[in-house]
């Protein structure tokens, strides 16, 4: 990614906030830890990355943003800035030796300069124990020092780190806008409201349709949603048939769990509302939809969006995907029985 593609995209995506955190670094008044939270998607790495050049940038801008073009700027960007420290989990978690490294950090001053900055993505995969150790840092903070830490889910994050953080919600990107960056990406019609539901994200939407991945699962997803609203066992069959082998990855596994919520959501709001196909996540399986929104009561459709939207909580716990999925077909099944 480019100084100049970063600093655009932080801007379009959050320019109110890029905006006030620029101006508080003018001002001086820059808090020593924040929590930011949002969807992906929404820019949080890039605003992150925003701060932390302004705040080394050597020929900041008229309007106070970094120029994006001094070498400060251009090291941070490259990840070779000794006095930004950037952790990322390492697969699943942020690892036990990744933890060390941070709280070894936390205790150095700057090398180059009196300032250090600490950016944690995903904090919300720290241990217990490793969120722990960074509450010394919170409340104890070291010299100059400013630690951004960023989540998609501050449900996820303990309340001790919460109330030591100042949180800044990263609002969503407006859904016109997502809708014509997707039409721009050759998104086709039938796709784009599944896409919207699943990612904030232009870029993980389309890396989602390389290959035609998600035409795929959209279309096995269908038919293990249509074998379920008729009761009809084969559905659990599909299951390692067709489901598992979609998500050859974790972050795959959760996206096959999402898309399952959101075809029962289809259901769910046809029971009260007249929907036309382009207004559904799954519009090849409309009629399977409309039959059990008639078939099935409210609290039946309930219980199962209840359902799935529990697999993820399990996944997280892991639980293995195939077990998960299968258990979730055998509880639909008595419900549509």
């Amino acid at each position: 990614m480019t100084e100049e593609f970063l600093l655009s995209t932080a801007q379009r995506l959050q320019p109110q906030l890029v905006n006030h955190f620029m101006n508080l670094i003018t001002k001086h008044e820059l808090s020593h830890a924040y929590l930011f939270n949002g969807a992906d998607g929404t820019g949080r790495q890039a605003v992150a990355t925003t701060i932390a050049m302004r705040l080394f940038c050597q020929n900041v801008t008229a309007d106070g943003h970094p120029c994006g073009e001094c070498s400060e700027c251009r090291r941070i960007l490259a990840g070779d800035h000794p006095d930004v420290v950037s952790v990322v989990p390492d697969g699943q978690r942020i690892k036990v030796e990744q933890v060390r490294y941070l709280k070894a950090e936390f205790s150095k001053s700057a090398v180059e300069g009196n300032q250090k900055i600490f950016i944690v993505d995903q904090v919300d995969r720290l241990t217990t124990s490793a969120a722990n150790s960074l509450l010394k840092f919170i409340e104890e903070p070291v010299g100059n020092t400013v630690a951004l830490l960023l989540t998609a889910s501050k449900n996820l994050i303990l309340p001790t780190i919460l109330s030591r953080t100042q949180v800044v919600d990263f609002p969503g990107v407006a859904p016109k806008e997502l809708a014509n960056e997707l039409e721009k990406a050759g998104v086709v019609p039938s796709q784009r409201l599944l896409l919207a539901t699943l990612t904030e994200s232009v870029t993980a939407a389309t890396e989602l349709i390389v290959d035609d991945w998600l035409g795929d699962a959209q279309a096995k997803v269908g038919q293990w949603f249509t074998a379920c609203c008729e009761s009809d066992e084969r559905a659990f069959v599909r299951v390692q048939t067709e489901l598992v082998p979609l998500a050859t990855n974790r972050e795959r596994q959760g996206i096959v769990l999402d898309m399952l919520v959101a075809v029962w959501h289809d259901a769910l709001r046809l029971q009260t509302t007249v929907l036309a196909n382009d207004q559904l996540a799954y519009p090849q399986v409309a009629q399977a939809s409309q039959q059990v929104a008639q078939r099935l009561t409210t609290d039946q459709l309930v219980t199962v969006m209840t359902l799935c939207l529990g697999t993820r909580s399990q996944l997280n716990g892991n639980i293995n995907f195939q077990t998960i999925l299968e258990a979730l077909t055998l509880q639909i099944l008595e419900q549509t029985r």
